[in-house]
């Protein structure tokens, strides 16, 4: 499995399963192409799950299934900070837009966590950093260098975990029943109920003090101001909002969110989720939605705990045809409108192509959109109010939602043979592609794509080659 990130220029860096991250020039103009790498460093002795450069790209952000992030300065490829605590693989990180200091991290355990290098704990090495993986020390950092822990200023334990209204008696009954529940399964009874953290970011310049997340869970997205604090240790930390499930979620099943992308001008954030869907929201509304903290809470029950009021859900929806989620390894990527480009968001897909949807709102509403949640054929038990589902051989209704759905998406073919998971667009706008099939590809705007698919197999022109599969009219309308 491998991760990428592009940077400000044209070197794409890589994160495998060795804990290995590798850089490789995207430029047309490489000597060397789009085949060698150009820097080899091994920050990690487990796999790395997502990497970011800061702002300006002097230092990489690294998650790893060690249940570290480590920073590393680029100039050197030496670990500088690392930020330990999580108790399971830490599945994304992030830094601040505008600050190379501030970093968030979430995991597998379920929790977000901001770390401060520029308070950082101690000075230490790495054979003092305990984990529950392999050797203490990975391979990179035996030669004895020295790294400091980042300073922990804030955590958000069971971020995205639904919390139920308990009193101290039933609490306790309940958490004897769950510890012989998860005796009997083999799991661990620390672990029961964890909800992973599958995507995080900050929003733009002006509101990075405002954090999204979305989890395995279901598609309700989460909006965190990371300036507050509960008035004590024993209240959780409360969202400023959340967003609504789609319809077609609440009466059949649940999905989760793999991946979060913002536009280009923070207007909109755009959800991948496992229902094969992208779904696109309001950041404003999100913004300005229902606030836990205004929640009605009665005074002589102070331990129950109450969900924030249901926000607004999606806007609209982008499916195609060979657009499928089947694991939460597939991610999205979006590119930034530039002087000649246009803002595009890109997908991985199961079929081992990437997917690329057009976000122009002007566009997409001249084409037209889907009213519903698209295949006829989809056949789901029907729930009731009380949310019981009723009888197969009683009732059934047709998956239906208010929420539009555009297939204006192009899928781009025969660049994998396996599930394409991570993405990332140059800073030429080239799009760079990965899959489980262990190969990268980069991907150009330009007329070799008619070429290819116009050309056919003759003398193997189209040998390890892609290309965007559109419609006939199209290559007709470009002559």
């Amino acid at each position: 499995m491998l991760f990428l990130l592009s940077t400000a220029n044209s070197l794409v860096a890589f994160g495998d399963e060795e804990g290995s991250v590798r850089l490789i020039d995207s430029a047309k103009d490489c000597r060397e192409g789009f085949s060698q790498a150009h820097v080899t460093f091994q920050p990690h002795g487990n796999a790395i799950m997502d990497i970011a450069f800061s702002p300006d790209d002097l230092r990489l952000v690294t998650g790893s299934g060690d249940q570290t992030a480590k920073i590393i300065d680029m100039r050197t490829q030496q670990t500088t900070y690392v930020m330990a605590g999580h108790l399971s693989s830490v599945k994304q990180v992030k830094f601040q837009p505008g600050q190379d200091r501030i970093v968030a991290t979430s995991a597998r355990d379920g929790s977000i966590r901001l770390w401060d290098t520029r308070c950082s704990e101690r000075s230490s090495c790495q054979a003092e950093l305990r984990t529950s993986f392999g050797p203490e020390a990975s391979p990179q950092d035996q030669d004895g260098a020295s790294f400091s822990q980042a300073a922990l200023i804030r955590s958000i334990p069971g971020a995205h975990t639904s919390r139920q209204p308990l009193t101290p008696i039933s609490g306790a009954e309940n958490a004897r029943i769950a510890t012989r529940s998860m005796s009997r399964k083999g799991e661990s009874p620390g672990r029961s109920g964890d909800v992973s953290i599958t995507a995080l970011s900050f929003l733009s310049s002006g509101r990075e003090h405002l954090l999204v997340t979305a989890s395995e869970a279901n598609a309700v997205v989460k909006l965190w101001d990371i300036r507050l604090q509960p008035k004590s240790r024993q209240r959780p930390v409360l969202p400023v909002s959340a967003t609504r499930e789609p319809d077609s979620h609440v009466w059949h099943r649940p999905f989760g969110i793999n991946s979060l992308s913002l536009s280009g001008d923070g207007a909109r954030f755009y959800a991948l989720c496992r229902d094969s869907t992208v779904y696109a929201y309001s950041t404003n509304h999100l913004i300005l939605g229902s606030a836990r903290e205004f929640c009605d809470v009665p005074k002589r029950k102070p331990r129950q705990i109450v969900d924030s009021k249901e926000g607004l859900g999606p806007l609209y929806g982008f499916r195609h045809p060979k657009f499928h989620a089947t694991t939460f390894y597939v991610k999205s990527s979006l590119r930034v409108a530039g002087s000649d480009r246009s803002e595009i968001l890109a997908v991985g897909s199961g079929d081992g192509c990437a997917v690329l949807f057009p976000t122009e709102e002007r566009r997409n509403r001249a084409l037209g959109a889907e009213s519903g949640d698209g295949d006829d054929s989809l056949v789901l038990p029907s729930r009731s109010r009380q949310g019981r589902v009723t009888s197969a051989s009683s009732s059934f209704s047709k998956s239906v939602s208010t929420v539009p759905i555009f297939d204006s998406g192009t899928a781009l073919v025969r660049g994998h043979q396996k599930e394409v998971t991570g993405l990332a667009w140059s800073h030429d706008g080239d799009l760079v592609t990965v899959g489980d099939d262990y190969v990268a590809r980069c991907w150009r705007e330009g007329g070799r794509a008619q070429e290819l698919r116009e050309g056919g197999e003759v003398n193997g022109q189209r040998w390890e080659c892609g290309w965007a599969d559109v419609d006939p009219e199209w290559d007709d309308e470009e002559c």
